[in-house]
């Protein structure tokens, strides 16, 4: 059974990857994901070559750099095995049924994800946002990263996070949150540690020289985090929306529905048709509906926002009122949380 209290990292992956010492200090992780049709656009045996290479430099300085190790180690946990997960306990062994139920005999990593959220959502507290938006990408900050190498910056969004901290593309990523960095994914395990708000120190090389810089991040930054593409938001739909996914309207299908460019308009693109994921099926929403209202907003959300809003403002029982647009009717239904 996976040990927690050492093996942390981006439960929704298809890949992972862990520079590791033999007194079990961690030097680094690999493996990064932002969609389910691309899942390897973030990766390339260059930037893994170039990630084992830093491993090895900092397994060379060992143990003099544990200033930059301690914070990549794994954070305290309440539950040391997927089996001490209220709702996981005693449903998985420790070997596979390779007859009829292979698949059913396989405890998945998104649903440790998922497990550790119904702990708070059974409970009817909010989810933290730190689970609810889980290793947020560089982009989220304003960062775009060379795949083929260590950490090199190519590209800084405007108005960023990153561009207010003065970071600038071939800027190489040496430390993060006093972190180093030998991956993407080194990048996200300092983000998702990182505070809801507040400032975080990076440490870049610039031509023969370190810049110490500082990342301001406001108390929205975590929400720019995309997670519908997850497997893990799929329990969220559940709870949230009654088991709908959701794509986004283009501007000029907006138009042509008559829905002004800065309003809600999210189609329906799937409609669960089982147990608790028919919800909102079993209330009337179809097919290629558009949800233009949601418990009287109308904000141009994406569904990760929307997500977000549902599972933190909402309890378990509640009622939520839901605008749809239908064959240029508006449907009101309304959704039981879950």
């Amino acid at each position: 059974m996976l040990d927690l209290t050492l093996f942390q990292f981006d439960f929704d992956l298809s890949f992972a990857m862990f520079f590791m010492n033999a007194d079990k200090t961690i030097y680094g992780r690999y493996g990064t994901r932002s969609s389910i049709e691309d899942a390897e656009s973030h990766m390339s045996l260059d930037g893994l070559v170039a990630a084992l290479e830093g491993a090895l430099t900092l397994h060379k300085g060992y143990p003099d750099n544990q200033g930059v190790l301690t914070g990549k180690q794994a954070a305290p946990t309440k539950y040391k095995t997927p089996n001490d997960f209220p709702s996981l306990r005693g449903k998985f062994g420790y070997e596979l049924d390779y007859g009829e139920r292979v698949v059913q005999s396989c405890l998945h990593c998104h649903q440790m994800i998922e497990a550790e959220r119904l702990v708070y959502r059974n409970e009817k507290k909010p989810i933290p946002e730190k689970l609810l938006y889980p290793h947020p990408l560089p982009q989220t900050i304003g960062l775009r990263m060379d795949v083929d190498t260590r950490a090199t910056v190519k590209a800084v969004l405007p108005n960023s996070e990153a561009d207010g901290a003065g970071i600038e593309p071939g800027d190489v990523l040496v430390a993060l949150d006093d972190q180093a960095i030998l991956s993407v994914a080194d990048i996200q395990w300092a983000l998702h540690n990182a505070p809801n708000s507040g400032v975080i120190s990076a440490t870049v090389e610039r031509g023969n020289s370190y810049l110490k810089l500082e990342i301001k991040l406001d108390t929205l930054w975590r929400k720019k985090n995309d997670i519908s593409w997850r497997v893990t938001s799929w329990d969220l739909r559940r709870m949230g929306t009654g088991g709908l996914v959701f794509e986004p309207v283009t501007t000029i299908q907006k138009t042509q529905f008559g829905i002004p460019s800065d309003k809600l308009a999210l189609r329906v693109k799937y409609v669960g048709l089982y147990g608790a994921h028919s919800v909102a099926k079993r209330a009337g929403v179809k097919l290629g509906d558009v949800l233009v209202a949601c418990n009287e907003k109308d904000d141009h959300w994406t569904t990760t926002q929307l997500l977000g809003y549902l599972t933190t403002k909402h309890k378990p029982g509640d009622l939520v009122p839901m605008e749809f647009l239908r064959n240029g009717q508006r449907i009101r239904v309304q959704i039981r949380q879950q």
